[in-house]
């Protein structure tokens, strides 16, 4: 029996098809309205305990009287050594506008043209405007959902690629374009305020054609850098055709080293494949660093991603890269939750009898949903109904996929949703506590060893900062309901098991059939 779900003070509607995490719409409200408030996991008779190893907990931060924190989504970020977080890049807005030419759907005014530094525990923040940094580099760093890697040995941080308007605001690109800082003399410059001529001076930039991605993910490997799927999006974005614009996805992984004196790529690789429902055709998933259960070596996982060839749906199958002839897929497998980008807390669990994987889905847009208002499916159903074409759902689940050294799979779903079952978590990434790292309770890619933490004991895993959040699952007025949010949450992990609902018990948000009018 499925458990009985909250009630929720009625809210406006949004409008969502599914083109990338990349994303922007009006904001309606400032805040939702709260919910109201049993706890539901006491009424779930679906609950199986103790079905995961660990308990995580998802705690709102409040800092009182202070300024607000910036609202955004698609950026990218870092944890530097005081652990404070960097941020750059992005928009202020929620999902982007799905009119017709000539509209404009990626507003220019909504761009986020500052770099951030985000203290998690005070709440105190400082800021600055990147269009002092000049054209070449002040384009790029407002574009979304670029791609970034920071390197804790030399603490350089690099950030790739992403879609974004030109200097000139005469069109919209996605840049091919490297730019390399060391992220404690920027966090310094920032909070100090220095001069623009001094950031700048901590900068560096290259280009290459070969880079211009948006919608991946980018790693460092034995050594190398690994940019991960996603797509080469130019000119104005329209949700179903257009003439003004080109698409080309990677369809591979590019592996890559970089000239350290002047960013030219000084060897170059791109790994391809060519199965039926072309898996490597991925962008805007949940790409992530991770550990192999069965070999304990580092791996880049990739869950979920869109778009499957011919359906308005995402993939479900993972992907698993340790080098660029080494990949590992299984498409027997089937994730239910949490298609789209949003935060992964992944935990590595090692027993007398087994090693497991557990990679905890921080809400987002998914094929399927299990916790839904009154209201929220309300709307759903209205729109299902219609048959239009809405793309996935936003949904307010926290699921867990795991991965055992057997090569088995289960999914969960944590007995409580996002607090007050607010549709949060799209296009963010999980900020890890890369502390845990030197206290040896992560491995050097931030992955948690709950072996390591004492038995009982609660852990600060990271944190969870921004992204798109949305009044309905589906939009009940087009292109309205959504906004970009400045919500913080404190993410903890305790060594004790909890109870968690199979997967199975969730609902398919949407039958796969092809549909005419196909998204990008």
């Amino acid at each position: 029996m499925k458990r009985l779900q909250l009630i929720q003070l009625s809210l406006i509607g949004f409008s969502i098809i599914a083109f990338s995490s990349c994303s922007t719409t009006q904001k309606t409200e400032e805040t939702t309205t709260p919910e109201v408030l049993v706890s539901s996991s006491v009424l779930d008779s679906n609950i199986v305990a103790d079905a995961l190893p660990f308990t995580i907990e998802f705690v709102e931060q409040n800092y009182g009287s202070k300024p607000a924190l910036p609202s955004l989504q698609s950026y990218v970020s870092a944890m530097n050594q005081a652990g404070e977080i960097f941020v750059a890049g992005g928009r202020r807005q929620g999902l982007h506008t799905f009119n017709p030419a000539p509209a404009t759907n990626f507003e220019k005014d909504s761009a986020n043209n500052f770099l951030f530094i985000i203290d998690p525990v005070a709440g105190d923040q400082w800021s600055f405007d990147v269009n002092q940094l000049g054209d070449e580099l002040s384009a790029p760093l407002q574009a979304n959902n670029l791609q970034s890697y920071h390197d804790e040995a030399s603490d350089f941080m690099y950030i790739v690629g992403g879609y974004g308007w030109k200097a000139d605001g005469s069109d919209m690109v996605t840049f091919g374009t490297v730019i390399r800082f060391k992220l404690e003399d920027i966090s310094a410059a920032i909070k100090s305020g220095a001069p623009a001529s001094s950031v700048k001076a901590l900068m560096q930039i290259g280009n290459d054609d070969r880079l211009a991605i948006t919608g991946g993910e980018l790693f460092m490997l034995n050594g190398s850098f690994y940019l991960v799927f996603g797509q080469r999006f130019d000119g104005q974005y329209r949700a179903f055709g257009g003439t003004d614009f080109t698409q080309e996805y990677s369809n591979a992984f590019r592996v890559f080293r970089l000239d350290p004196q002047t960013l030219k790529i000084t060897a170059y690789g791109a790994t391809q494949n060519s199965g039926a429902d072309k898996p490597f055709h991925r962008r805007d998933g949940n790409i992530f660093e991770s550990i192999d259960p069965a070999t304990g070596m580092a791996n880049i996982t990739a869950l979920g991603g869109v778009f499957k060839p011919g359906i308005i749906g995402g993939y479900d199958y993972p992907i698993f890269i340790s080098s660029p002839s080494g990949v590992v897929m299984d498409s027997t497998v089937h994730q239910r939750f949490s298609q789209y980008e949003c935060p992964v807390i992944t935990i590595y669990n090692e027993t007398a009898q087994d090693t497991s994987l557990y990679h905890t889905m921080f809400g987002g847009i998914s094929m399927y949903y299990y916790s839904q208002t009154p209201d929220q499916r309300a709307v759903f159903d209205s729109a299902t109904m219609q048959g239009r074409n809405d793309g996935l759902p936003f949904i307010a689940d926290i699921s867990t996929f795991q991965k055992s050294s057997t090569g088995t799979y289960q999914e969960f779903i944590q007995p409580e949703p996002i607090a007050g079952n607010r549709l949060l978590g799209s296009s963010i990434t999980f900020i890890g506590n890369r502390s845990l790292e030197a206290d040896l309770m992560a491995f050097d890619n931030g992955v948690i060893k709950l072996n390591k933490v004492p038995v009982g004991a609660k852990i600060l895993a990271g944190y969870i900062y921004g992204g798109i959040e949305a009044q309905n699952p589906f939009p009940s007025i087009p292109n309205e309901g959504t906004w970009a949010s400045n919500t913080l949450f404190a993410v903890y992990v305790t060594n004790s098991p909890s109870g968690a609902i199979p997967a199975s018990f969730a609902t398919k948000a949407r039958n796969g059939a092809p549909l005419t009018r196909l998204p990008h």
